[in-house]
């Protein structure tokens, strides 16, 4: 615990600084101003920052030790607003170290993926994973566990008694994206009794809301969901900036949305409702393009201000949360702050914590663990299958049929379409070209045989892709040519408790096993990144190539019943506005 007296004293320069941080240029977030300064720290706070004028210190600030910025920016802590750890394919430990090195110091997870597969236990163990390490991890409890119930199957069922008592658990700060935007407006009872609990416990209500506008948008603010991270258009984050919704710019390794936000800033410079987040960024992706510090930087080549899109990435955040002390480098704050060499491109050199040195010249000073041990068991439960049970069967013997089809879009939505096929002895085996099988078999002991539909633009070419990264129930999605191919992939997975792999002429291609619960990894970000690289390398060259996506995340949307238009699950086809099944053969 800091002492306060101590700060002050430092404050009115009565007893030394711990540390001064000297000539650096100041990124002030209240301002959006830069200007020269000397930072003063005492115990882990800022106790006095001294601007220059005529080119020397305003007033004096003595230090112990002293550290020369030598015009580096300072920036503060940046803090991400929504963020799955899972997706970096690694554990909360090995995610704070690369994280902080990228200038990150509080990250607000969300762990709705291993909620999916392993329920509260999975929950449970990414808060105490989590504890005890520099960057500050706060938790939001899963909404969506499954995102819609009776049109997917998941490991477990959160209903509103269940988040209410999960709300207790430590650093936990709100309630997870509320996906399920259309039980949100109708107010379906499970939905709104999530909301509710919420509202009563104080905390807030995180939203997830794509290419909804008018009446339905206020019925979800008024809901009492106030904050969204799927914005796809300009017109959409003006809409909604205008009605009073948190938007948080988005800058993933599935999505981007730096372009269209900055396009709504330019239309509403003074907007003050903007904050940041990186959702869903790769191991390898964050190891070459940073993290956060991504997301500022993407804004700054976007045209937006660089001391504006530092707030967005800081102070915003803190103040979405109510950490009054955090996002700003300013007498009484707490010390997390990072050094960056050019302000456009947000490379981090130096970051401190608490006024401790955590990052120099790019490098941690020093390695930590988690004391808590990942959930190493094989949760991958399926029935037993042959080949024919990944092609489609149809209800006649010999004719031609009309499909209804899921077409993968640029932007990560899709469309439903058709394609006609032929049907031979009561089977499908082929398709056209563009075309490939794709099936969703139960995981979590389900025990049913899978349901197989059609996919358009995939890129797949030839062979097999499948994994246990498939939003957010994560069941297994297989793709393919071909069900030989697609059956060596699943069994593959089945084996090795999860992960992605690629199959081709019956060989094995590339493997990343992922044993935690089918999702991540104990392996240092190091070792993960350059098996995703070559995983993804890999895919490239069976064709796999959808949008401004990963090949490693390509398939990993096409379950997630909460995006428009058309997804697929273990139960079907599911409309996504309608919230219903779509039959599979279109009817003449």
């Amino acid at each position: 615990m800091f002492t306060r007296e101590k700060i002050v004293s430092a404050a009115r320069g009565d007893t030394n600084m711990d540390i001064v941080i000297r000539e650096a240029n100041l990124v002030n977030v209240f301002t959006a101003e830069i200007y020269k300064a000397d930072i003063g720290v005492k115990e882990n706070r800022f106790a006095a920052v001294a601007p220059y004028k005529d080119n020397k210190p305003s007033f004096q600030i003595n230090g112990d030790k002293e550290f020369n910025a030598k015009g580096k920016y300072a920036i503060p802590g940046l803090i991400d607003c929504h963020v799955h750890i899972e997706s970096t394919m690694i554990t909360p430990d090995m995610f704070a170290r690369e994280v902080l090195r990228h200038g990150t110091t509080v990250a607000v997870i969300d762990p709705h993926e291993i909620g999916n597969v392993m329920g509260v236990e999975g929950v449970k163990y990414m808060i105490d994973a989590s504890k005890g390490l520099p960057v500050d991890i706060l938790t939001t409890i899963p909404s969506c566990v499954p995102a819609v119930p009776d049109l997917e199957t998941a490991g477990a069922e959160f209903h509103p008694e269940d988040i209410e008592e999960m709300l207790q658990l430590p650093n936990v700060v709100g309630i997870a994206e509320l996906m399920d935007y259309v039980g949100v407006i109708k107010q379906h009872p499970r939905m709104a009794g999530i909301v509710q609990k919420g509202l009563e416990a104080g905390v807030r209500n995180e939203g997830h809301l794509p290419r909804v506008y008018g009446s339905d948008l206020a019925a979800y603010l008024a809901a009492g969901v106030d904050s969204d991270h799927e914005s796809r258009a300009t017109d959409e984050i003006l809409e909604k900036l205008r009605a009073g919704m948190l938007i948080y710019i988005r800058e993933s390794s599935i999505s981007q949305f730096a372009d269209i936000a900055a396009e709504a800033w330019k239309e509403v410079p003074y907007v003050s409702n903007i904050a940041m987040c990186t959702d869903d960024v790769e191991p390898n992706d964050m190891l070459k393009n940073g993290q956060m510090n991504r997301v500022v930087r993407r804004c700054i080549e976007e045209g937006i201000p660089a001391p504006l899109a530092v707030r967005y990435g800081s102070l915003n955040g803190a103040i979405r949360y109510g950490l009054r002390d955090r996002g700003a480098i300013a007498a009484g704050y707490r010390a997390d702050f990072s050094l960056v060499d050019s302000i456009e491109k947000m490379d981090v050199t130096d970051v401190f914590v608490e006024g401790k040195q955590m990052v120099a010249n790019g490098e941690l000073t020093e390695k930590f663990t988690s004391s808590v041990p990942p959930l190493l068991r094989n949760t991958v439960q399926l029935p037993a299958l042959t080949e024919e049970d990944l092609l489609i069967k149809a209800p006649f013997q010999n004719s031609t049929a009309t499909l209804n089809t899921m077409e993968m879009q640029l932007n990560g939505t899709t469309a439903k379409g058709t394609v006609n096929v032929e049907v031979t002895d009561g089977m499908i085996r082929e398709l056209p070209d563009n075309y490939a099988f794709v099936s969703v078999i139960g995981r979590h002991g389900q025990n049913k045989k899978p349901f197989v539909g059609v996919i358009k633009n995939s890129g797949l070419r030839h062979g097999a892709y499948a994994t246990t990264i498939a939003h957010d129930s994560h069941n297994l999605v297989v793709a393919g040519t071909n069900a030989k191919d697609m059956l060596i992939a699943v069994k593959q997975l089945e084996q090795s408790g999860g992960g992605l792999c690629l199959v081709k002429d019956t060989e094995v291609q590339a493997q990343l096993d992922l044993p935690l619960a089918g999702l991540m990894s104990p392996e240092p970000v190091e070792e993960i990144a350059v098996k995703v690289e070559h995983f993804n390398e890999t895919a490239k060259l069976m064709g796999v190539k959808v949008g401004r996506r990963s090949p490693a995340m390509a398939f990993s949307s096409l379950t997630l019943t909460v995006i428009p238009e058309i997804r697929i699950s273990d139960v079907g086809l599911v409309d996504v506005y309608h919230q219903e099944l779509l039959p599979l053969f279109v009817e003449e």
